[in-house]
C-alpha cells in the first residue's frame, strides 16, 4: 500500500510539473519595438512622413523599397539588418493628441505577431490621414505581423 501512495504521489507530482511548464512555455511574448523618432531623431512621422496607402499598412525589410514608398522630412538609413519597418495610414474624422504602440506581441498557440496600434483623438475638427510605423526586430522572410489599428 505504501509503494502504491509513493508511486501516486510521484505521478501527480510529475504531472504537476509538466503542468506548469507547459503553461509557462505557452505565455505570450511581448517583443520590444522602437521607432524612427528614437533611433534616427526624425520628428512628427505621422504627419511629416507618407507613404501611398489608406487604411492598410505594410512591411519594409529593405532600405531599397523604402526609398521608392515612402516620402518625407526625415529618410533615414535605417538598419534593415537589424530591423524590417511596419508602416501604415488611417483616415481619422478627428486630430489626435498621441498613437500607442502595445508592443509587438507573439502568440504562443499559433506563433503569430501581434501589433496593436491605437489613436487616442483629440476634440480638433481637422480629419487627418496620419502616418504611424514600428520599427521591429528583423522578421523572418516570410513571417508576416498582424496590425489592429483602434481609435479611441
Amino acid at each position: 500500500m505504501r509503494k502504491i501512495i509513493v508511486f501516486s504521489i510521484a505521478f501527480l507530482l510529475v504531472f504537476v510539473t509538466n503542468s506548469c511548464s507547459n503553461d509557462d512555455e505557452c505565455s505570450p511574448a511581448t517583443i520590444s519595438i522602437t521607432s524612427l523618432e528614437v533611433e534616427y531623431d526624425c520628428v512628427n512621422t505621422p504627419y511629416q512622413m507618407d507613404i501611398d496607402l489608406s487604411d492598410d499598412f505594410t512591411i519594409i525589410r529593405s532600405q531599397a523599397v523604402f526609398d521608392n514608398l515612402v516620402t518625407g522630412d526625415c529618410m533615414p538609413q535605417i538598419d534593415f539588418d537589424a530591423y524590417d519597418l511596419i508602416i501604415g495610414k488611417k483616415g481619422l474624422t478627428n486630430g489626435f493628441q498621441l498613437i500607442d504602440y502595445d508592443g509587438l506581441v507573439k502568440n504562443c498557440d499559433n506563433g503569430q505577431l501581434y501589433l496593436t496600434v491605437t489613436f487616442v483623438l483629440n476634440a480638433t475638427a481637422e480629419a487627418p490621414n496620419a502616418t504611424y510605423h514600428a520599427l521591429v526586430p528583423k522578421l523572418e522572410a516570410n513571417e508576416g505581423v498582424n496590425v489592429t489599428v483602434m481609435v479611441i
